[in-house]
């Protein structure tokens, strides 16, 4: 019993772990600049932006797939409602559109 007890504990604390290393940054606990910076930094990236809410950002068009566009990202941070930090990846370029969300000879 006691080895159970033990591995069901470690079994516990393990996750535990595991779900805190999983955390993602969060957008409101940064300033603008920050979240600006940790996308071109890393160049995609899953950031929170909410109590449930997430996305995955990019610092450019290399980090899409190529059937993919740039959409401007806009997201709550500390010191802005509203705080451009770099693109996301959306569906689209195969649809007639440009990889920057339209085309431009329109």
């Amino acid at each position: 019993m006691r080895i159970s007890t033990l591995l069901v504990l470690s079994s516990t604390l393990a996750l535990i772990v595991s779900t805190a290393a999983q955390a993602r940054p969060d957008t409101r606990q940064m300033s603008c600049l920050e979240a600006r910076s940790v996308v071109q930094r890393a160049g995609g990236i899953v950031l929170s932006t909410g109590v449930r809410t997430y996305d995955r950002f990019v610092a450019g068009l290399q980090f899409c797939q190529p059937y993919e566009r740039l959409m401007s990202r806009w997201v709550p941070t500390k010191d802005q409602k509203r705080c451009f930090i770099g693109y996301s990846c959306e569906p689209g370029y195969n649809s007639g559109e440009g990889p920057f969300g339209s085309d431009i000879f329109d």
